[in-house]
């Protein structure tokens, strides 16, 4: 049996990647995460080419498009380096920390929630008025 491949569409939203949908080939799925991304409802969108060889129990993935990869500065330099275990084919990148100095995601919906109370507000008010309206016409008829 031979390696399968499949590519997930990963979006990122509120510094957490969720796996969007799956597709067979690249082409569909680059043109997904293209027009996911261009809605603007999240902070990246990528595809990971997730492939399975059943022979050795193993699994890979590349990521082969990324819109969240902005320019780094250079990691500061460490005197020692830390022990860490080498990374498995299947773990999970987590999206990168929120830059400092932006505003949080959480302000921006307290935003649109105020939009929200507001716009619900007028429009009571307006369909009071008009039912107040109607029947003071209504008593100056009769």
């Amino acid at each position: 049996m031979t390696a399968r491949s499949l590519f997930e569409v990963h979006t990122l939203k509120g510094g957490q990647w969720i796996i969007d949908s799956t597709y067979p080939d690249k082409d569909s799925s680059i043109e997904v995460a293209k027009q996911l991304y261009g809605e603007k409802r999240f902070q990246g969108v990528k595809v990971i080419k997730d492939t399975y060889d059943a022979k050795t129990g193993q699994g890979k993935e590349i990521v082969v498009f990324d819109t969240s990869k902005a320019p780094r500065e250079k990691p500061p330099i460490q005197t020692a380096a830390p022990e860490q275990e080498p990374p498995t084919a299947t773990a999970r990148p987590t999206g990168p920390a929120a830059p400092a100095g932006k505003t949080s995601k959480g302000n921006k919906d307290v935003s649109v929630a105020l939009k929200a109370v507001m716009w619900l507000v007028l429009i009571l008010a307006g369909a009071a008025a008009l039912i107040f309206g109607v029947r003071y016409a209504g008593q100056l008829i009769y």
